[in-house]
């Protein structure tokens, strides 16, 4: 898995590696809430299939954690960002 981290938003590609009982905790240490408009009602994140069959997560920055924190955080689940 790798992160891209924008200002609005942290991209997970292949993020199907992850096991669902994972997200939960991951969204929890990133302060994920949900963004009307952007996620799906009662969600913290939205995701995309691509074409291959993988899927990219996308988590919206709604907390003033910094780059480097979110790195650390990260990499705790194994999702690269380099």
């Amino acid at each position: 898995m790798h992160a891209v981290i924008s200002p609005v938003r942290i991209d997970i590609y292949k993020a199907s590696a992850l096991p669902n009982e994972k997200w939960e905790s991951l969204l929890n240490e990133l302060k994920a809430e949900h963004v009307p408009g952007s996620t799906p009602i009662g969600k913290r994140m939205a995701a995309a299939v691509n074409a291959d069959g993988g899927m990219t997560a996308f988590i919206y920055r709604t907390s003033d954690l910094r780059d480097d924190e979110i790195v650390k955080i990260l990499q705790q689940y194994g999702i690269s960002t380099d």
